[in-house]
């Protein structure tokens, strides 16, 4: 059940004191039935291949357990101590490291072998080995349990502590020679037992996995999301390859990460790493009404962030130039209203010219003439009857013709052209002002713009000009620029014309630029 369930370093301790144990009382069976002095040796090595192990073992599972950090220096150590004993052992018929004066009998009213030995240093060594395990695991324990906040945690470290009690008292009784029968039977044979009892409650009913298994539960390893599993107490319990790949510092310094995290989270940011922008979320972890920590993911939010700025950078676009546009509207009024007044007083101008030439004042009338043409303004072109879209083309030829770019003008928009008469006329001004600065660039005598539109229950539009060289186009048909700075008109116009629904084409030719537009 355990090896099934391997997935982390407190499982495979679980599996390796499992296996330990497995291994000592199989040797310990065959001692029992042993006849002879050279079969009890066989047997006693092969019980000391699990032997040797099962404390340390466990007192690794309770490190992993208590998530108490051993030094790797003695993570290192200590393997190669317990091998250098068990080479003591099986080699105790040339040497007197671990038994010496050995000797072999049988019980008649018992029918057990009985191995009389004396101990050697090896085996006192080993011995304190055992003492320093199981006092380190009963401290460890208690101190963590004190720690737990939930009764069902605390109930899985009592579980634990009694399991861990059972064979320990049973080996220092057996070591201390308390009871006679340890003569001739292994009392630790008893707290392996009960310790195994023990240790099947604390996995099927207290959950010993605990929080390495919820996590795993909670979500799959292979997601490209990063997971990072944390306890009550604040200590990354687990994280996944993603996590690891965007915090390297899981590895040495955990708690770095989780206060990044933690940071985000509290201010609603996000987190950017090589380019790719994060979502940090956080959920508790709980099982059986127990919380037993919590859960942050790292959710790829990349795309949704790059959509959100663009909606929000094409916003301000829209935005600016509608305040553009609106202050060149009211200049544009203004202007007509002048020029109401101008046709009115010209009426009253018209019918004193009049008057001086019924009455011969010949003179006169033609030097009023000429003051007033003096005064008089040019009249305003109208190039279609949408009064906003007029004025946007009226602004943009004549910067056109200030840069001595010739405009070619056929254009019939009705005032209801299907769409928003605002953002209609935004589109156009990018358009045409696109086209005058591509016309800067080229001599004054090969400048020019054409702007052609005409109404058939929808809006059909083209904007030519003149260019230096042929136009790139992305994978889209879309034109692009890495100059700073640019390309802000042309975002403009393929905001409007997705939330119109429109339809766009560029053509690209020599010297030459067309923009087509199905609009609405």
């Amino acid at each position: 059940i355990v090896f099934r369930n391997m997935k982390t370093r407190l499982h495979a301790y679980l599996f390796f004191s499992c296996v330990a144990c497995l291994v000592n009382n199989l040797g310990y069976a065959l001692e029992m039935q042993s006849k002879s002095f050279g079969t009890y040796v066989t047997a006693l090595k092969l019980s000391y291949a699990g032997r040797i192990w099962l404390c340390f073992s466990l007192f690794m599972f309770v490190a992993e357990f208590t998530h108490r950090k051993i030094p790797y220096v003695i993570r290192g150590i200590l393997p190669v101590v317990h091998v250098l004993i068990y080479a003591t052992i099986l080699t105790l018929d040339h040497n007197e490291l671990y038994y010496r004066n050995l000797g072999f009998s049988m019980d008649a009213s018992l029918t057990f072998p009985i191995f009389h030995r004396e101990n050697g240093p090896a085996h006192h060594l080993f011995m304190q080995m055992m003492v320093v395990y199981i006092a380190l695991v009963f401290y460890w324990l208690v101190t963590s349990m004190r720690k737990q906040k939930s009764r069902r945690s605390r109930d899985r470290h009592m579980i634990l502590l009694i399991a861990m009690m059972a064979p320990s008292l049973s080996l220092l009784a057996q070591i201390s020679g308390l009871f006679d029968i340890s003569r001739v039977f292994d009392l630790t044979m008893i707290g392996n037992v009960i310790m195994t009892i023990f240790m099947y409650m604390a996995i099927f009913r207290f959950n010993l996995l605990g929080i390495i298994d919820i996590a795993r539960d909670f979500m799959i390893d292979r997601l490209s999301e990063g997971v990072i599993a944390v306890d009550n107490e604040g200590r990354v319990q687990y994280y996944n390859e993603p996590a690891l790949q965007l915090f390297p510092e899981l590895k040495s310094a955990p708690q770095e990460a989780l206060i990044h995290i933690k940071n985000a989270l509290q201010n609603s940011d996000t987190i950017t790493v090589k380019d790719r922008i994060y979502t940090p979320e956080e959920n508790e972890l709980t099982s059986n009404q127990e919380t037993l920590g919590k859960i942050y993911s790292m959710m790829d939010a990349t795309e949704l962030k790059k959509n959100e700025f663009k909606l929000k950078a094409d916003a301000e676009i829209l935005q600016m130039a509608a305040r553009s546009m609106k202050d060149r509207l009211l200049t544009t009024e203004e202007l007509m209203k002048q020029d109401r007044a101008l046709r009115h007083d010209r009426r009253h101008f018209e019918a004193l010219l009049l008057s001086l030439l019924q009455d011969g004042k010949a003179d006169e009338a033609r030097k009023c003439l000429e003051e007033r043409l003096e005064q008089e303004p040019h009249a305003i072109v109208r190039y279609c009857n949408n009064t906003t879209v007029n004025a946007a083309i009226t602004h943009y030829v004549a910067m056109a013709e200030l840069n001595n770019i010739k405009v070619m003008v056929k254009t019939n928009i009705p005032p209801d052209a299907g769409v928003d008469d605002m953002k209609l006329a935004i589109a156009i001004s990018n358009l045409i002002e696109n086209a005058i600065n591509a016309c800067e660039k080229l001599p004054e005598d090969e400048r020019f713009i054409e702007i052609n539109a005409r109404y058939k229950e929808q809006l059909l539009l083209e904007v030519v000009n003149s260019c230096d060289k042929r136009v790139e186009l992305d994978e889209d048909g879309f034109p692009y620029t890495e100059a700073a700075g640019h390309g802000i008109g042309t975002r403009s116009v393929l905001a409007f014309v997705k939330e119109t629904d429109s339809e766009i084409m560029y053509i690209a030719e020599d010297k030459v630029f067309k923009v087509r537009m199905i609009i609405g």
